[in-house]
């Protein structure tokens, strides 16, 4: 019998987006493998800021509905300023 730990895979890895936005910081198009969906609406958005002793993490998360039906997280790194789709 293999190894258990072997087997694990991350799951929903990070990838980096380019997120376009309204003045408001509103997103309104995201940008990856070179295909650019429409955000139809925010479902929802949180932020979360831990570990503050260690390295920062403050994120900004959201729940995104695309123009093409489908659903996508996305956050953005506040320490970076850097967007990903989760």
């Amino acid at each position: 019998m293999k190894n258990s730990a072997s087997r694990l895979r991350a799951l929903r890895t990070p990838r980096p987006v380019i997120v376009e936005r309204t003045s408001t910081g509103a997103p309104t198009a995201i940008r990856m493998n070179s295909r650019t969906r429409r955000v139809e609406q925010v479902r929802e958005s949180w932020r979360i800021d831990d570990e503050w002793w260690r390295e920062p993490i403050s994120r900004l998360y959201m729940d995104v509905v695309l123009t093409d039906g489908g659903s996508i997280t996305l956050f953005q790194d506040l320490v970076t300023r850097r967007w990903y789709a989760q």
